[in-house]
């Protein structure tokens, strides 16, 4: 049950949310966690039903290594068994395949969000242990792992950002916090239905063709590895708007994940806005541990591609994503370097060209499905055939749709600019202009009609 469903539109949100107002309505507050547990386990469920227990199992497991952790006098076993059982777990689902021997007992897929709940629960265990969190009740360990907006592709949140809202779930001001959140999902739908999905049958086409044995000339090939690239960060924006928006509707306010990435003016610019909750995780519980920046310059360099080559791997299973973060961890230490020892000054729209132009060159590893793929199609970028016969010539809609994003990503304020969102719940939430009301009302009329017309796309991060 996809956010981008007729079923979940018209019948799962419904239903969640009339209950959900229903119980606040009659003063049955202490039921509206349950109603919500109960929901999202449901809507887990409905992708695949043997994913649940495996869930379940995690969190049942977890909560008690949680209680062991803060009560018994050997917290730091405990604490150190339960990441390396959590890890393993989430290891042997991604990368038993490089086994023979464990790959034939592995499922086939990968189950939904296993990577974002993991690191989820990591971190609110290294919160216990460091005394920065309390153990909660199980129901409520159970709602901050399972809460459906943002189970499956994040945001990862922590408990000082998610438990101490949980009280407000039974009052505050719902007109204003369901416009806003109801306004934040039809941008995300809009962007997804309208954007993101038309420019993928295209990219899967320019991939395809070289994962088969083909051959594109360079200015398909760039077309493709652009058309990717506004893909993903559109599909990735809408999901985070979207969760963002249906969290809103309940009450609850998520951080913010995704934040017009494509201006930023280098790549450590760039891990600031893109999937802002990973790059907190990394931060805080790999790369500070490993030393961070204060161990001289060398050993900053190491620790940055460590854990970019870790967030890479974290991403998927194959050498592609490993070497994608290796990379991107080559490319933040000569970005520290640069910053220390270089001192040029060039225009900022310059900077984010390159920088956007870089991002964009090392999709083609995220995207590729082996390395041999990912180099033959780097070949054909820099030293293909000009011709005049490249796909997206003779595809006007996508052309359209890939000028648009463009537009866009680099000369419209983003959704959160736009709508106002304030992720701190100490202070107000503005109430949407007439403006936004407006361009929602078109977005969901176009986003349905889209939706009538052919199948949903799931969102690129359910894969991991």
């Amino acid at each position: 049950m996809l956010f981008n469903s007729y079923e979940f539109i018209f019948i799962f949100l419904p239903i969640v949310l009339s209950g959900f107002l229903l119980l606040r309505y009659f003063g049955y507050h202490k039921l509206i966690p349950s109603w919500l547990l109960v929901s999202s386990a449901f809507f887990y469920g409905d992708f695949k039903l043997w994913h649940l227990p495996l869930l379940i199992a995690m969190i049942l497991i977890n909560y008690y290594f949680a209680l062991k952790i803060e009560r018994s006098s050997y917290k730091k076993r405990y604490f150190f068994i339960a990441i390396a059982l959590d890890i393993s777990i989430l290891a042997w689902f991604k990368y038993a395949s490089l086994l023979p021997i464990l790959d034939s007992i592995k499922p086939d897929t990968l189950p939904l969000g296993i990577s974002f709940y993991t690191f989820q629960i990591i971190a609110y265990l290294a919160d216990i242990y460091q005394g920065r969190a309390k153990r909660l009740k199980l129901s409520d360990f159970a709602l901050f792992i399972l809460f459906f907006p943002q189970l499956i592709a994040g945001p990862i949140v922590h408990y000082a950002q998610m438990v101490p809202q949980f009280d407000s779930l039974a009052k505050g001001k719902t007109e204003i916090y369901f416009s806003n959140g109801l306004a934040l999902f039809i941008i995300g739908l809009g962007k997804k239905v309208l954007l993101a999905d038309t420019l993928s049958p295209f990219v899967d086409r320019a991939f395809g063709v070289v994962a088969s044995g083909g051959s594109l000339d360079m200015i398909s090939a760039w077309e493709g590895i652009i058309a990717y690239s506004m893909q993903i960060y559109f599909d990735f924006s809408a999901y985070s708007e979207m969760a963002i928006g249906l969290a809103l509707m309940f009450g609850l306010r998520l951080p913010i994940n995704f934040n017009s990435p494509y201006k930023a003016i280098d790549i450590r610019d760039f891990w600031r806005r893109w999937h802002i909750t990973l790059s907190t995780f990394i931060r805080d519980y790999l790369y500070i541990p490993l030393g961070g920046s204060k161990k001289g310059d060398i050993n900053t360099i190491k620790n940055l591609i460590v854990v970019m080559t870790i967030a890479g791997a974290w991403h998927g299973s194959g050498w592609t994503f490993v070497t994608w973060g290796f990379l991107h961890g080559v490319w933040l230490g000569l970005s520290h370097i640069k910053s220390k020892f270089i001192h040029i000054s060039l225009p900022k729209g310059i900077n984010i060209f390159v920088t956007f132009i870089g991002i964009t060159l090392l999709w083609v590893l995220f995207r590729s499905n082996s390395l041999d793929t990912a180099l033959l199609y780097y070949k054909f970028l820099f030293t293909g055939d000009i011709t005049d016969t490249h796909l997206l010539a003779k595809d006007y809609i996508v052309s359209f749709v890939l000028l648009t994003t463009l537009f866009i990503v680099w000369f419209l304020p983003n959704a959160k600019e736009a709508t106002r969102y304030i992720q701190d719940p100490n202070q107000e939430l503005p109430q949407p202009s007439v403006a936004i009301a407006i361009l929602c009302g078109i977005l969901l009329i176009a986003s349905l009609k889209a939706l009538s017309e052919g199948a949903s796309h799931s969102f690129i991060y359910f894969m991991f």
